[in-house]
């Protein structure tokens, strides 16, 4: 396991972490995916000629408006937060989306570099990858959907910039790193089913199904065994201890929820109820994209820089959530709302619905924190705006009364160093 330094146990929640670069990011692009591919076992699409693609631009304006001008990285990764809504997908499954999408693009793009090829060749490679890397990834989608929208962008690409050269071979490449994407999620461990058996013996100081949910089991309970892209395993950090249930510390924690519940403002609900993001949203790794993306426009980050941020992006959160299961699943630390109930109010109810798995740590302030140290390596002159975010993020799970402090406090903590071994790991 890598030990959590000391010294970060310690540092304000404004601190960066060490290895983090204080200048954007530069230099070559590195792969994510594993070169070794096996066969699809369907007949992967071809692209369409290119008279055809020139008319399917001509027929609809609002596609090369869309989707020719802009960054693939950035299309493509909106449409899979429209399909994360639709779905109303979980924030893990969700994470897991994304970076499938972007690891896909961001390699297609590395290997046309690699040979050479021209910038509209590059963006036809990347959609063809969005599109085909969907395609797997929601099978309910009508079948060929996904493919044909990335048809669709290829010609609004074409129509943009007036040159369809290299179109096919870029088209090939696109579909190799898609399949690359799609032959290393189908053994990531996302499918692999929780064995009960693991579950601990029932006691006061172990996470029990909560009101008003009253879910036996933890939500994907088998996550700390998924595939992790920086990090060896989930199990690769060692989390600190959070106050053991029954203990002084513990009771104290417990007394600051039930307090600040009692004395909550209508600011600290607006911060909770927005940053709860629960299925039907966009969900926590979501926002941060959402935010990454405004930033990408702000400061007019070329389509290279965009398709690397946006994959080191959503590589840290996916980490993040893997390592935080892991602990949440070894700890199993109950929720403020049994744990209060059982000992101090009996009648406590949070403002926010309690999810169904264990408290210890927080979800969302381990992932605000990846995210907020990846982008304030891309992003430098933003960094501050970004780390006050992730505090906020974490805030809000004590003012919705479901963790307590130190749930976000380490949370946080840990999921900064996930980030700044993201970020390390580009150079």
């Amino acid at each position: 396991m890598l030990a959590l330094p000391a010294a970060l146990l310690c540092v304000g929640l404004m601190t960066p972490v060490a290895g983090v670069a204080q200048a954007p990011i530069d230099g070559p692009l590195r792969p994510w995916l594993a070169a070794a591919r096996s066969p699809l076992s369907t007949q992967p699409p071809s692209l369409p000629p290119a008279a055809q693609l020139q008319q399917l631009a001509n027929g609809e304006p609002h596609w090369v408006a869309r989707w020719g001008a802009a960054s693939p990285s950035v299309s493509w990764t909106e449409a899979a937060l429209d399909l994360v809504v639709k779905y109303r997908q979980n924030p893990l499954r969700a994470a897991r989306v994304l970076v499938y999408v972007n690891a896909a693009m961001h390699d297609a793009l590395l290997e046309c570099e690699v040979k050479g090829c021209a910038a509209t060749a590059q963006r036809v490679a990347m959609h063809a990858a969005g599109g085909v890397v969907l395609e797997h990834l929601y099978p309910e989608e009508t079948a060929g959907r996904w493919q044909a929208v990335a048809a669709r962008a290829t010609a609004a690409t074409v129509a943009v910039t007036g040159d369809s050269r290299e179109l096919a071979r870029a088209w090939r490449i696109g579909l190799d790193a898609a399949e690359s994407a799609i032959q290393r999620a189908l053994f990531d461990g996302a499918d692999d089913i929780w064995n009960i058996q693991n579950r601990p013996a029932p006691g006061p100081a172990v996470w029990r199904a909560s009101p008003p949910l009253l879910q036996h089991n933890p939500v994907e309970a088998a996550a700390p065994g998924w595939r992790t892209w920086v990090l060896r395993s989930g199990s690769e950090i060692a989390w600190p201890t959070p106050p053991a249930p029954g203990s002084d510390a513990y009771r104290a924690e417990l007394e600051e929820v039930l307090q600040v519940h009692r004395t909550l403002t209508e600011e600290q609900k607006r911060i909770a109820d927005e940053w709860n993001l629960d299925l039907g949203t966009v969900t926590p790794a979501g926002v941060w994209n959402k935010r990454a993306i405004a930033l990408t426009r702000e400061h007019k980050l070329p389509l290279r820089e965009t398709a690397r941020m946006l994959a080191a992006l959503n590589v840290a959160i996916f980490d993040a959530f893997v390592s935080c299961w892991h602990a949440k699943l070894r700890f199993w630390t109950p929720r403020p709302i049994t744990a209060i109930r059982d000992s101090i109010d009996p009648q406590f109810t949070p403002h926010l619905v309690t999810p169904g798995f264990p408290a210890f740590p927080s979800g969302h302030a381990t992932i605000s924190g990846a995210a907020s140290e990846v982008l304030a390596a891309f992003f430098p002159s933003a960094a501050t705006g970004l780390r006050l975010a992730a505090n906020e993020a974490a805030m809000s799970r004590l003012y919705g009364g479901i963790h307590a402090r130190s749930d976000n406090t380490l949370g946080l903590q840990v999921g900064r160093l996930i980030g700044a071994r993201v970020a390390a790991s580009l150079r």
